[in-house]
């Protein structure tokens, strides 16, 4: 089977490497995804480490299809990603629950559904964006505060290196809109060995060192050489 091909996600982590301060204490949060106490909290070596996540907004790309689905590809080309999503409270580290989580990001062409102005990777045409909703979706955390979203790695495009925004809301109030990044090492993989991202990987100009919105938070990713899990720690402050 080969990088053309969706295939199933693979076994091993590797770390981010961007914003060296934030980024490893961000870092060290990820790991913890799997460590959740017994009473609803991040099993966490010092109290610190429950930072709240930076906001980032919306972003001009936004909209809200009213789709609740954890699988949000619609079909769109691209290296399957796999996105674990847990949801804590700041301070205390604990897990919330019924938390509602929507992410959208571009596809492999960097086009958002939905919109018809905007450039993607630069010589696309964006008329498959108009009226569409991929790449868009919503859940409620589970009991340990955890959602799970299958679609593609996100591509680039013009000064943004690849991406996906989020924003939770606790008891229907919005209490971040920010976004998920990945390590370079891994971006540059996917835009060189993947279709259909390596007929446009020559133009690419963003990468994390000089990203316009550096804000957000930084995922750990699994990587096969057929697929991609990415997690995040998503730190917030509800009123």
């Amino acid at each position: 089977m080969t990088h053309d091909q969706v295939n199933p996600v693979g076994p091993f982590w590797r770390q981010g490497r961007i914003n060296v301060g934030r980024r490893r204490v961000l870092m060290s949060l990820t790991g913890l995804l799997t460590a959740s106490l017994g009473r609803g909290r991040i099993q966490a070596q010092k109290a610190a480490q429950c930072i709240l996540t930076p906001e980032a907004g919306e972003g001009p790309f936004y909209l809200d299809p009213k789709l609740i689905r954890s699988d949000i590809t619609s079909g769109k080309p691209g290296a399957p990603l796999e996105l674990a999503i847990q949801v804590a409270r700041v301070g205390d580290c604990a897990t919330l629950a019924g938390a509602r989580v929507d992410v959208w990001h571009a596809d492999a062409l960097g086009l958002y559904s939905g919109y018809a102005n905007q450039t993607g990777v630069g010589g696309v045409s964006t008329q498959t964006a108009v009226g569409q909703q991929y790449l868009r979706g919503t859940q409620f955390t589970d009991g340990d505060g955890r959602v799970r979203f299958r679609t593609i790695y996100p591509s680039w495009y013009g000064g943004r290196t690849p991406h996906v925004h989020f924003k939770v809301f606790v008891g229907g109030a919005e209490v971040i809109a920010s976004q998920i990044f990945f390590p370079d090492e891994i971006n540059g993989e996917v835009f060189s060995q993947w279709a259909p991202y390596r007929e446009h990987a020559s133009k690419r100009k963003a990468f994390n060192h000089n990203d316009s919105i550096p804000q957000g938070v930084f995922s750990d990713v699994t990587r096969s050489d057929k697929a991609y899990l990415a997690s995040a720690l998503l730190v917030v402050a509800p009123s």
